[in-house]
């Protein structure tokens, strides 16, 4: 059962409606089946926001939501799957629409981290002598300035607001996430804004904070928002929801 009612979802509508136009740049958190915003992205389809970029390292639920309600014009990813064919992604990669741009992992975070260092590029080794380059406008080969070598020149993509979801917050602020973080930390520091949904409150615990309240501009206390992917310790993927979703 994934979240929905009540006052923050309410809230997150709100905020949601206020941070995203026709348009934006927006960028999930999460990876495959693990802590996708699946609350923020179904409140951003009744929202009806059209022609996004939707970035994500890699998607699954997110991406398809978004696809299937025609949302979207531009997807930035290194894959996309529900355990399988995800067919809405592969609708679109078979017909052309909306526009797929293709990133490794590597090179998507290469991107991510020029955004937030405020950088319009930065050199990247990993991806010389493949086809990315010619598949991805994003991607430059060139040489680099010191050394002769060949490197990527990686353009920075910056999201005018990333949608994450975490375990817990406490009452500073701080976002803290067991088990992979995936690309979220540097999501929250390449966005313009970040609006975080989580599953329940906790008491300050600085050491183990996994996203500083720095980066963090609105958060939202909604148990159960990334179901059907999974949010461990407190959930593992509901096999069910994915099964709809992938049929």
């Amino acid at each position: 059962m994934g979240a929905g009612s009540g006052r923050p979802a309410v809230a997150l509508a709100a905020a949601l409606a206020e941070a995203i136009a026709d348009g934006a740049v927006v960028a999930t958190g999460g990876g495959e089946l693990s802590r996708k915003p699946v609350a923020a992205v179904r409140q951003l389809v009744t929202l009806g926001r059209r022609d996004l970029v939707l970035v994500t390292l890699l998607g699954s639920v997110d991406v398809e939501l978004l696809l299937a309600a025609g949302l979207v014009a531009e997807l930035h990813s290194a894959g996309v799957a529900l355990e399988g064919l995800a067919p809405h992604y592969r609708a679109a990669r078979q017909d052309g629409e909306p526009r797929v741009i293709e990133w490794s992992e590597g090179l998507l975070t290469a991107a991510l981290q020029a955004a937030s260092l405020g950088l319009d590029s930065t050199l990247w080794r990993a991806g010389t002598g493949t086809d990315l380059p010619a598949v991805n406008p994003w991607l430059r080969e060139i040489a680099d300035p010191h050394t002769g070598a060949p490197v990527l020149a990686v353009r920075a993509l910056e999201p005018d607001v990333a949608l994450l979801h975490v375990p817990a917050v406490d009452e500073q602020g701080n976002a803290y996430c067991d088990g992979d973080l995936v690309a979220d930390a540097v999501l929250a520091r390449a966005a313009k804004h970040v609006i975080v949904t989580y599953e329940r409150r906790v008491e300050v615990d600085e050491p183990r904070a996994a996203i500083s309240r720095v980066w963090i501009d609105e958060a939202f206390e909604l148990p159960g928002g990334a179901r059907p992917t999974g949010c461990f310790p407190d959930y593992g993927p509901d096999r069910g929801g994915l099964r709809e979703l992938a049929t």
